[in-house]
């Protein structure tokens, strides 16, 4: 696990991988009540941190669809694969 601080700490990526995890250990259901809810509570700041950078994401994609005359062709960002994904 990476340093807290660290760049590497704060990618997407990383945080999605540690929001599973601590969905895992939910899930188990082995954890103490304590540690759940403190497993819990960092899950909801994840979470959090997670949407906001997505919202990001989809304002910035949307300003590049944005046409040469100003107008704003919205597509719909949800990708074709994601019921596929889900069946995993």
């Amino acid at each position: 696990m990476p340093k807290k601080g660290t760049k590497e700490e704060s990618t997407f990526e990383t945080q999605l991988r540690r929001l599973e995890d601590l969905v895992g250990k939910l899930e188990s259901g082995d954890l103490p009540l304590e540690a759940a809810v403190e497993v819990f509570e960092e899950g909801m700041k994840l979470s959090s941190s997670l949407t906001k950078t997505l919202d990001s994401a989809e304002k910035r994609v949307e300003v590049l669809l944005e046409k040469a005359d100003g107008t704003v062709a919205v597509q719909d960002l949800s990708h074709e694969d994601d019921d596929e994904n889900d069946e995993e």
